[in-house]
Parts: structure tokens; C-alpha cells; sequence
């Protein structure tokens, strides 16, 4: 259970980093590269599919974190997901803040 918690404030962690930038809306491959960026610097082994990525923005959804869009890019590119936060980025990097403070006291 831990380990579900873990990855899921990496992606939300990710999706700020990612908002902060002017990246987001963003697709969920670009997500899982900025992901394993991020879960490298806490040395967190990373999820390993693009499927699980999209399965964890799925309920990060559904929970209201998180902004969804289905993108129609023409008949030659399909139909793509793209994921955006839908709170501040402060809150995430903040609280990820907090939870760095109290695992090092």
C-alpha cells in the first residue's frame, strides 16, 4: 500500500513540475519520462509501463487531481490522452516539501 501511495505523490509531483513549465496539457508518454526523472531523485524504482502511467492518471482523475482530455490529432495521428493538474502546483510541491522535512527528522 505504501508503495501505491509513493508513486502516486511522484505523479502528481510530476504533473506540477510539468505545469510549473507551461508543459500541460501533456501526453502521457512525456509524463512517464519526467516520472522516472522524478522517482530517480527520491531513488524509487519507477512504474515500468506506459500503461501503468496512464492506469495511475486515470484514478488521479477520477479522485479530481487531475484534468483529462482526449485529443482527435486528424486521421493520420489518432486519438491521444492528455493530462493536466487541476490544483495549484504549489499545493503538490509544497506538501512535497513537508513529506521530505519529516522523513529526514
Amino acid at each position: 500500500m505504501q508503495d501505491q501511495i509513493q508513486h502516486a505523490h511522484l505523479l502528481l509531483e510530476t504533473l506540477a513540475s510539468l505545469e510549473e513549465r507551461g508543459a500541460t496539457p501533456a501526453r502521457s508518454k512525456t509524463i512517464k519520462t519526467q516520472y522516472e526523472r522524478v522517482a530517480d531523485s527520491y531513488a524509487v524504482d519507477p512504474l515500468t509501463t506506459v500503461k501503468s502511467i496512464q492506469s495511475r492518471l486515470s484514478d488521479h482523475h477520477s479522485l479530481g487531481f487531475l484534468q483529462w482530455t482526449n485529443r482527435n490529432r486528424g486521421e493520420n495521428s489518432g486519438q491521444c490522452d492528455e493530462y493536466g493538474l487541476d490544483l495549484g502546483p504549489e499545493i503538490v510541491l509544497d506538501s512535497s516539501d513537508e513529506s521530505e522535512t519529516e522523513r529526514d527528522r
